[in-house]
C-alpha cells in the first residue's frame, strides 16, 4: 500500500497543474486544512508533505480550490475544525463520538491498526481479553479502534497515551510497555527511522489486526460550508482516483 501511495503523489502532483489550470479562484473557493504529524502518509516535511496530504490537497484543487494547509499538533487540529476556525483535517477514522460533530468525506484510505511486540516475548490474541493486564503504548489524541478504545475504558489492559508515537517503539524496545498499538505502515516507518538493523529484528508485529479502517476527511458541522465543502470534496476525490 505504501508503495502505490508513493506512486501517486507522483501522478497527484502532475495532475493539480493540468486540472485545475484554468478554474478561477474566488472568495468563496478557498478551504483550509489542519494537519498533524503522520508518516510516512502526512508530514511537513515530507516530498509534498506526503501522499495522503497530496491526495486531499488536489481533490480540492481539482474543482478549483485555493487550499491553505495548517500543521498542529493532532489534537489542536481536530479542535481548530470542531469549532470552524480551520474547514477541514484529515485524515480520521470513524466512530460515534466523532460523527455527532464533523460530516466526513467518502474514505480517502483504508490501512490496519496492529498490536507490535517483541519476538523475545512471544505474544498471541484472539478476543479483546487476551490483552487482560498487558500495558499498551498508544497515541494521545487518536482512536486505535473499537477493542482499544473499549478495553480501555473498561480497564481490561493498561493504555499509556503519549504525543510521540515514535517514542512508544523507544519504550517497547526497552521493555517499559508490553505492546503498542499502530497503524502497521506508520509503525515500522517511524522504527525505520529510529532504529539499526539489529534493532528492528526485535520487534514485529501480530498477524491479526485490531481493526481495518476507513480515514476521512472531516468537517465540523458548525461550519456553514461544511455539506458543500465535503461534497465538493467527495467529487474531485473521485476524479483524482479516475487519474
Amino acid at each position: 500500500m505504501l508503495k502505490q501511495l508513493i506512486m501517486l503523489v507522483f501522478f497527484f502532483s502532475l495532475a493539480q497543474y493540468v486540472v485545475a489550470e484554468d478554474k478561477a479562484i474566488g472568495g468563496d473557493k478557498k478551504v483550509t486544512i489542519a494537519l498533524g504529524e503522520w508518516p510516512p502518509f502526512i508530514g511537513e516535511k515530507l516530498p509534498g508533505l506526503g501522499a495522503i496530504s497530496q491526495i486531499v490537497i488536489t481533490s480540492f484543487e481539482t474543482q478549483g480550490y485555493e487550499v491553505s494547509v495548517g500543521f498542529f499538533p493532532w489534537k489542536r487540529s481536530f479542535e481548530l475544525t470542531r469549532i470552524g476556525t480551520w474547514d477541514a483535517t484529515a485524515v480520521w477514522v470513524r466512530n460515534p463520538e466523532r460523527a455527532r460533530a464533523f460530516v466526513y468525506s467518502d474514505a480517502v484510505m483504508v490501512a490496519k491498526q496492529v498490536l507490535f511486540y517483541r519476538k523475545d516475548k512471544p505474544f498471541d490474541w484472539k478476543t479483546p481479553e487476551d490483552l487482560e493486564r498487558y500495558i499498551i503504548g498508544g497515541g494521545t489524541g487518536y482512536y486505535h479502534g473499537a477493542i482499544i478504545d473499549q478495553g480501555e475504558k473498561a480497564g481490561v489492559f493498561t493504555l499509556e497515551r503519549i504525543p510521540d508515537e515514535a517514542a512508544n517503539f523507544k519504550k517497547l524496545l526497552i521493555g517499559r510497555v508490553d505492546l503498542v498499538v499502530a497503524n502497521k505502515d506508520v509503525g515500522y516507518y517511524l522504527m525505520n527511522q529510529m532504529f539499526d538493523v539489529e534493532q528492528l529484528s526485535k520487534i514485529t508485529h501480530h498477524l491479526k489486526p485490531l481493526e481495518t479502517a476507513t480515514y476521512h476527511l472531516i468537517i465540523g458541522k458548525k461550519n456553514p460550508r461544511s455539506q458543500e465543502l465535503v461534497n465538493t470534496f467527495n467529487l474531485g476525490l473521485a476524479q483524482v482516483r479516475s487519474q
